[in-house]
């Protein structure tokens, strides 16, 4: 049988180009698991718009008015606002000392008073009782006044032993004690001297009766106004309850509301000019007088109190108002500085946030760093420049505009 040779050269050439076919071969690509993962990343964190376009129309619908940004030189008129309350030094609620009724109200609510005129007359069996017991201890406070007077004379002519004048004297003190104890009651309930002195002169002429000693007068503490009444004639009261309110308005207590940036610049004695809506074309003036001491948790403020004249009574205690502190400039600020009007500042994102048009229709925000706030303008210290175009009447709308296109992001 005939058998062929193969050529030993040949099979190592097969052999090699099998070889290298093997090693060339690319192994099969496994799905990436980075990819996805960085788009999912992606799509949770949007981007917060930093632009937003709004149409010609748009624009005029929402009353969007500009103010380019320029380096002034401020007066430093410190604004805040805040509210109008009473001079508590000049507020009183007048009341009884002693319980009882409304015999009848003189004046009526909203009424001018001048100091000691009657308020309100009250009958009150309580004091009626301390009448008739003070009048009781005086006219036997003047019995033993005579009897001891007596006892000293007979004393002096060995008329009567030293047992029976100590005796005669400690009547005599135990009864001035009981007069002085009963006065100081009537005192107590709101008789005055003169009522007083007239138990005193009635009690001596025994004139003195039950129905004498009913009825007690309220009078006027000093001159003001009867801002408020609790009662009405006939109506049972106890003791030291309110029974009405007078105040003088002419002059009001101011409280004002500074945040903590503005507080180095305030101290006691700077002028205010205030202003309210209730009277635009006016201003009243006053000084500051108290400086709080501790910053409300909610607002981060601190009231600041000033007292101002208010002989017109103009300015009625609750109206909101503004006010415009003189305050001195810092050397650190004595120079111009950057200004925006506080209309152009939003919050946003918890940053204050002014919106630069940077052409016509198109709108970007930008996070500033504000100074102190004077006439109307806020100090910039970072975030828009000298030239740049802000938002000031509308600047709310652009902030609702960007708030939509976050969440179209979101979406």
């Amino acid at each position: 049988m005939n058998r062929k040779c193969i050529d030993p050269t040949a099979v190592l050439a097969l052999c090699a180009v099998v070889a290298l076919s093997g090693c060339t071969r690319k192994p099969a690509a496994e799905p990436s698991k980075e990819s996805p993962a960085k788009g999912a990343e992606k799509a949770e964190d949007p981007a917060t718009p930093q632009r937003v376009r709004l149409t010609a129309a748009a624009i005029a619908e929402a009353g969007i008015t500009t103010w380019k940004v320029q380096v002034v030189d401020l007066s430093h008129l410190l604004s805040l606002t805040g509210s109008v309350g009473y001079d508590e030094n000049r507020l009183l609620q007048v009341a009884a000392n002693v319980k009882g009724r409304v015999a009848s109200i003189p004046v009526d609510l909203g009424a001018r008073v001048k100091r000691g005129d009657p308020l309100l007359v009250i009958e009150s069996v309580d004091l009626g009782r301390t009448r008739e017991e003070f009048v009781k201890e005086l006219s036997s406070f003047n019995v033993s006044a005579r009897s001891f007077e007596r006892a000293k004379k007979l004393i002096e002519a060995n008329a009567i032993s030293a047992g029976e004048f100590q005796a005669r004297e400690g009547d005599y003190l135990a009864k001035k004690a009981a007069v002085a104890s009963a006065e100081r009651t009537l005192h107590l309930y709101g008789d005055s001297e003169e009522a007083v002195a007239h138990l005193r002169a009635s009690a001596a002429d025994h004139a003195h009766t039950a129905t004498d000693g009913a009825t007690l007068t309220l009078r006027a503490p000093f001159s003001g106004r009867v801002i408020d009444r609790k009662v009405t004639p006939g109506g049972l009261f106890e003791a030291l309850q309110p029974l009405m309110t007078v105040a003088d308005l002419g002059s009001v207590w101011v409280f004002l509301n500074a945040y903590e940036k503005d507080l180095a610049l305030l101290h006691e004695g700077l002028a205010v000019t205030l202003r309210t809506d209730a009277y635009p074309q006016e201003t009243f003036s006053g000084r500051v007088d108290f400086l709080g001491s501790v910053a409300d948790p909610q607002t981060r403020t601190v009231r600041v109190r000033a007292t101002v004249a208010n002989r017109a009574e103009k300015l009625r205690p609750g109206l909101f108002v503004k006010a415009l502190v003189d305050v001195p400039k810092p050397q650190s600020e004595a120079h111009p500085i950057v200004a925006v009007p506080q209309s152009a500042i939003q919050s946003l994102e918890g940053r204050s946030t002014v919106f630069v048009q940077t052409e016509p229709g198109v709108f970007d925000r930008h996070h500033v760093e504000v100074g102190h706030s004077f006439e109307g303008f806020t100090e910039i210290l970072a975030g828009v420049k000298a030239g740049d175009v802000v938002v000031t009447e509308g600047s709310f709308v652009l902030k609702s505009e960007f708030a939509k296109a976050s969440l179209k992001g979101d979406d």
